[in-house]
């Protein structure tokens, strides 16, 4: 049976009578399933937040309760279903292990929860099941065919091997030496944009030798998404339709698909997940750079996109110590760097910074690879660690199951404070986000 990943701030609807699993994988984010058996409609969303924070972020009416679930419903109505044969399941809105008062104060999940709860008694929608709250994450599944809903925990020590064995420094080190490069164009054009010294016309006739990639570039301009009413065909095309920048950063990671895609198994927990994870945080460092004065935003595009280029060497292994990594996050360890150190005697941001040097990356993108879970080590570009740093985290929270990831926020208000942001703009921040972009990957 086909199994959909709903994305966050989306909802998806099945009337048609084909049986589909709809899944969303849920931390901080609260997932709504609401159905009529009789009429056979029913779908699944996936809520990011309680309310908007303000008018300039009503672009998204989907990512917010207060919002997402009118739509959510009036779209099932119009699909077929009878307000009164409604019924709902609920899950998420976890704080996640390890949480700090912070977590606490802002409780974004909860209050996502509380304002589900208010809207679904106001239509008299019944709960038939619900599983909100606590520090861990889940997975809510509703099967279309049966009108079943599931809710289970992201991390199940049963699904892994119990025999752990560590890696050698000696296969870490060869693992380096023989890592899959970044592809040539893309370490060029992050050079050309890391200078702002590029003629459009080169980079168009570099990406038309490379036919796989203008293919991909293009089917991607192409959608719902990009270039709803106008037809791209070619790459100078989509330069006019587009401009420059957002062209590059288009073809940036759409060629870094390929090097970040590896099995489920690994850092990954669906298939995909560390691309999905690395764009979600060059999404969000974009936002974030935007409120920091001085901050070029594609250079914190590129930055967020690369900052786990490390991940990709210790993969293999994390496959094969999943155990631990399980054990550790469930018990309450620091975070992922730690259970690293633990497991492999180094950890993604050191390999990640031998990466960059290899492949001669920028200083302050290396430097953003080798200190992200650190920021107040930097000294070539703290701002544009920093805001990677927040970006990661907020990945983290909003991206639960897509990879391993946790982060401590214990200094999170301080780090905020050194690029002149409080926590307070951490819905405003998510807000301005486009999550929808994630859908096309």
């Amino acid at each position: 049976m086909e199994h959909t990943l709903v994305s966050a701030g989306d909802y998806l609807i099945e009337s048609s009578g084909e049986s589909r699993i709809f899944e969303a994988l849920l931390l901080t984010c609260v997932g709504v399933a609401i159905y009529d058996k009789i009429s056979g409609v029913g779908g699944l969303c996936h809520i990011l937040l309680p309310d908007s924070p303000g008018p300039e972020n009503s672009w998204q009416p989907r990512s917010y309760a207060s919002s997402c679930l009118s739509l959510f419903v009036e779209d099932l109505l119009k699909s077929g279903a009878e307000l009164s044969k409604l019924e709902a399941v609920v899950a998420g809105g976890a704080l996640g292990i390890p949480f700090s008062q912070y977590d606490m104060n802002l409780d974004i999940g909860g209050r996502t929860c509380e304002c589900v709860y208010r809207f679904l008694k106001a239509r008299a929608i019944p709960v038939k099941k619900s599983e909100t709250g606590g520090c861990f994450g889940m997975k809510i599944s509703i099967n279309t065919a049966t009108w079943l809903s599931t809710i289970t925990p992201l991390f199940n020590p049963d699904d892994y091997a119990k025999e752990i064995v560590k890696p050698t420094p000696q296969k870490i080190r060869a693992a380096i030496v023989n890592a899959k490069p970044i592809p040539q164009i893309t370490i060029k054009l992050i050079r050309l944009m890391h200078e702002g010294d590029y003629d459009m016309r080169e980079v168009t006739a570099e990406l038309s030798c490379d036919q796989v990639l203008s293919a991909k570039v293009i089917s991607y301009c192409n959608s719902a998404l990009i270039s709803p009413y106008r037809k791209i065909d070619s790459i100078a095309r989509a330069t006019m339709l587009l401009g420059e920048i957002r062209l590059l950063e288009i073809v940036i990671s759409t060629s870094l698909q390929d090097f970040f895609e590896q099995q489920e198994g690994g850092y990954s927990l669906l298939r995909g997940g560390l691309f999905r994870h690395s764009l979600a945080v060059a999404h969000l460092t974009k936002v974030i750079a935007r409120k920091i004065h001085g901050l070029d935003v594609q250079t914190a595009y590129t930055a967020g996109l690369l900052h786990d280029i490390g991940k990709i060497v210790l993969d293999q292994y994390v496959t094969v110590t999943r155990p631990m990594f399980y054990c550790n996050l469930r018990g309450g360890v620091a975070d992922l760097i730690s259970i690293e150190r633990e497991a492999f005697a180094t950890d993604h941001q050191k390999i990640g910074a031998e990466l960059a040097a290899i492949w001669n990356l920028p200083e302050n993108l290396g430097e953003a690879v080798s200190l992200h879970h650190q920021p107040e080590k930097a000294v070539i570009d703290p701002e544009l660690v920093h805001a990677v740093y927040l970006a990661d985290l907020l990945a983290s929270w909003f991206m639960a199951g897509v990879e391993i990831e946790k982060i401590n926020t214990g200094r999170l208000a301080q780090r905020m404070g050194r690029i002149g942001l409080d926590v307070s703009v951490i819905p405003e921040i998510v807000g301005n986000t486009p999550w929808y972009e994630l859908m096309y990957i």
